[in-house]
């Protein structure tokens, strides 16, 4: 079943998200700056309670360090380094630096998929199996479906995970996690699914249609419009995430188990052949402030959504129903963005289609994923939502910076003090 046949499920989806979420009265016209263009900094007042909720977070996932930015564009901003590059190396991180995106990624690979269609290279409603016809057992799931999270498939990674951590620079072939994925069988067409599997099945299928590698297609329909000059996706060959990277790093199970005690493995250097399009883009702090503020801008406003988000499904069907998955993206009420891993990094990036609050987080441990990272941006965006301004913007989230703060320790894999 495709997506356009399933659309009486998701079509009371705008008017779930615009009841779940207070909605917001401002908004990023008239005299409000854009993010890239805010100078002017936040209160001190409030930038303490951002370092305070950052530096607890780094404790929760056992991360030497951060790079985070909030942008409120009626009150100000702040970016920050915060912690030590590495344990005992009395750096503190560059926000200059890059840093591996993790399902960020997936966005990006949604935003080459809705360029194709717009190119005619593909249709959004085409089948899988016209660009991948070795999968027939995919042959009533369409393209959206898979940018969607739609179509039943299952997470490939998870028997990988040691043998990944295990052998960083080991080069990967899609294939080999599309069949892992696909051979666990087929779920629900009709739930929505964390799965790696659908974006690795996605950016073979784009390359086919397009005859050109996801790598030339990030650059010619993400980075380069967007002027994302740190925003790439690397060769396959193990290296480092850009020319200036952050170091990132992983807590095993068994140091979690002692309290995270000892130095954490270092993962800087990474084959990105194991994210591909789901999770291996490399960013910067400036880029993923840029394409996060960007997206929210395309996707509209709360009650009036771009059909790309307009149609969205419930992450979970007793959770928080203002969460909710489109196009790509995660929809944390009226904050459009993507949280995720790769080994080494914890990253978040979201902002608010309604009033431009944006918000960007890369911790350098992925031992916490991208639940801790998410939990963190929240508490972010809680904070800086209560932020005085000259403008008069209602910043109001359906979550409080209480919720957001305990979501935190309860993704933490480590002590908190």
């Amino acid at each position: 079943m495709g997506f356009s046949a399933r659309r009486g499920r998701v079509a009371g989806a705008v008017a779930a998200l615009a009841a779940s979420a207070v909605l917001l009265s401002g908004c990023t016209g008239g005299d409000m700056p854009e993010p890239q263009d805010m100078s002017t900094p936040l209160p001190d007042g409030v930038t303490e309670q951002l370092q305070s909720a950052t530096e607890r977070a780094m404790q929760a996932g056992g991360a030497p360090g951060a790079i985070v930015g909030v942008w409120a564009p009626w009150a100000g901003e702040w970016a920050a380094g915060v912690g030590e590059t590495a344990p005992g190396s009395g750096e503190t991180p560059s926000t200059e630096m890059s840093f591996r995106a993790g399902e960020i990624t997936r966005s990006m690979t949604c935003d080459v998929l809705y360029a194709l269609d717009g190119d005619r290279v593909v249709d959004l409603e085409d089948p899988v199996t016209t660009y991948v016809p070795s999968t027939p057992q995919l042959e009533d799931r369409t393209l959206v479906d898979l940018c969607n999270g739609l179509g039943g498939l299952k997470e490939s990674t998870g028997a990988r995970w040691n043998v990944i951590l295990g052998n960083p620079d080991r080069v990967w072939t899609p294939r080999e996690f599309i069949a892992a994925g696909l051979g666990r069988g087929l779920g629900n067409p009709n739930t929505w699914g964390d799965t790696d599997t659908a974006y690795f099945l996605l950016g073979i299928a784009l390359e086919n249609a397009a005859h050109t590698s996801m790598r030339d297609l990030y650059a010619r329909y993400v980075a380069e419009p967007q002027g994302l000059d740190a925003t790439y996706l690397p060769i396959d060959a193990a290296g480092t995430p850009g020319t200036t990277p952050f170091p990132g790093f992983y807590t095993s199970n068994a140091a979690r188990e002692s309290g995270c005690e000892g130095e954490p493995k270092e993962m800087t250097e990474l084959s990105a052949s194991f994210g591909y399009a789901d999770r291996g883009v490399v960013s910067s702090l400036d880029d993923l402030r840029d394409y996060a503020s960007e997206r929210a801008g395309r996707a509209g406003s709360s009650d009036d959504l771009a059909p790309r988000w307009a149609e969205s499904s419930p992450t979970s069907s007793d959770g928080p129903q203002w969460i909710r998955a489109a196009g790509g993206d995660l929809m944390m009420g009226s904050m459009i963005g993507q949280q995720g891993e790769m080994p080494g990094y914890s990253t978040a990036a979201y902002s608010d289609v309604n009033t431009g609050l944006t918000v960007v987080v890369a911790l350098n441990n992925s031992a916490a994923g991208g639940e801790l990272a998410g939990a963190l941006a929240r508490e972010l965006a809680a904070i800086a939502a209560e932020a005085p301004g000259e403008s008069d913007v209602d910043a109001a989230l359906p979550w409080t910076t209480d919720q957001a703060h305990q979501a935190v320790a309860d993704a933490a894999v480590c002590p908190i003090d």
